[in-house]
């Protein structure tokens, strides 16, 4: 196991805020907008598929099928993303593909008709479209997210264009 992933695995040993009772007062953590893109861009956590088999693998086990059935690294992957929108409650939660690259890339790829092939797994908690911004997290859960993963968030550009 790699050692960040085994640091990340680690930290999600935390207490988690259902764990604690803490209550659910605060505010929705201070997020700085992106400038405005053509397409849709994901405020989250990068992560790999190998790292959430890793966590189900690591927190539930008994919650997978066989390692040889054929939908074991899809169940698993799925299960973990259940089980970190479980523990942190962010219900926003959301599992995207994004480009791995700086914005200012994907608008010249656009333009040349070309599109980066490997795109990057995101654990988004919003976008920059202004009906996700409603419903921001609180702090605590951002900074319970930070510890669980081992990093904290960027902007992601997406996909998907905007209306």
């Amino acid at each position: 196991m790699s050692s960040l992933l085994s640091h990340s695995l680690e930290a999600s040993e935390i207490t988690t805020p259902a764990k604690t009772g803490a209550a659910e007062k605060g505010y929705s953590f201070k997020l700085v907008l992106p400038p405005k893109q053509p397409y849709v861009q994901y405020y989250g956590y990068e992560v790999s598929p190998a790292w959430l088999v890793q966590f189900a693998e690591h927190h539930y086990p008994q919650g997978l099928p066989d390692q040889n059935d054929k939908s074991y690294n899809a169940t698993a992957i799925r299960l973990a993303y259940d089980i970190i929108r479980d523990w942190d409650r962010v219900y926003t939660l959301a599992t995207e593909h994004c480009f791995p690259v700086p914005p200012e890339w994907i608008a010249s790829m656009h333009d040349e008709g070309g599109e980066p092939e490997d795109l990057q797994m995101v654990l988004s908690v919003c976008s920059d479209e202004e009906s996700d911004l409603e419903w921001l997290p609180v702090q605590e859960r951002m900074d319970f997210l930070t510890k669980l993963i081992g990093h904290g968030p960027k902007w992601w550009p997406s996909r998907e264009f905007t209306a």
